[in-house]
């Protein structure tokens, strides 16, 4: 039912904002054709959305290739929202504090889907959303993923937090999700992959095991608000041959779940 503020909406804003929430990490470049059949509006209304969004300077155009990408300008507005968010606050010290131990990259990140506003509304579209990071100083790095929205199913990060999602918004997810396999680690089959969550919740850790790249390793734990709600996850990440060692990756699982837990703690969690 309509609200009482609709009246104030302005659907090109709307539509303005459909455009920027369309990039991914995925899909980092659109066409106009591309993204009047994404959005189902057609192609003079979108050029003239991207006009708009180009002349504010928050979108850039390739003349030889005729796409559109989006500029530092959103980077901007996205740091500011993360620097006033009380979780990334108490949480980068200590993923300051991981990174230092171990040199490897680490990063904090939340579930991405469903959100207000009508822009992003089928659960199958979760995502996990890594918010910052701390880099490693290893001459052979990751690259960061900070800002970049990644597949739930496939990675460290992205299985910790669906793992914790209410039993029918799970049961919603697994039904909906289209389980691409990005390397032939990918799990890609329904019931194994709801197997695979229940550990994960059970352990409360994840291990991406090459999963969306199969040179990556990486293993995440969540981190929990002060009604001790799933709210976060951390992850720390690294080239296959440097956590390849059982040791290794031991301790490693030890430490980022203790680093978790203690994010939950100064966030009010009493766990």
């Amino acid at each position: 039912m309509p609200s009482n503020n609709d009246r104030y909406v302005i659907p090109a804003v709307l539509r303005a904002l459909q455009i920027l929430d369309s990039f991914s990490f995925q899909k980092p470049t659109f066409t106009n054709a591309e993204l009047s059949r994404k959005l189902g509006l057609n192609k003079s209304t979108v050029t003239r959305l991207l006009c708009s969004l180009e002349k504010a300077g928050f979108i850039e155009r390739n003349d030889k290739t005729a796409e559109f990408r989006l500029t530092y300008k959103t980077y901007k507005i996205g740091r500011v929202y993360i620097k006033q968010v009380n979780l990334h606050t108490e949480a980068m010290p200590l993923l300051n504090d991981l990174t230092a131990r171990f040199n490897e990259t680490s990063h904090l990140g939340v579930l991405d889907g469903d959100h207000a506003g009508g822009l992003r509304k089928v659960l199958d579209e979760f995502e996990v959303f890594f918010m910052d990071w701390v880099e490693s100083t290893q001459s052979v790095t990751l690259p960061s993923l900070a800002g970049n929205r990644l597949p739930a199913y496939c990675t460290a990060l992205g299985k910790v937090l669906i793992a914790y999602l209410d039993q029918p918004a799970l049961e919603r997810y697994l039904k909906q999700v289209d389980l691409k396999p990005y390397t032939s680690h990918t799990i890609t089959a329904r019931n194994q992959l709801r197997r695979h969550l229940r550990q994960i919740k059970n352990q409360e850790y994840a291990l991406d095991d090459g999963e969306f790249q199969s040179e990556v390793r990486s293993v995440a734990s969540p981190v929990r608000n002060e009604f001790d709600q799933v709210i976060a996850g951390i992850s720390i990440a690294g080239p296959v041959y440097r956590l390849k060692d059982d040791a290794v990756l031991k301790k490693l699982i030890s430490e980022i779940k203790k680093t978790a837990h203690m994010i939950s703690k100064r966030l009010g969690c009493n766990c």
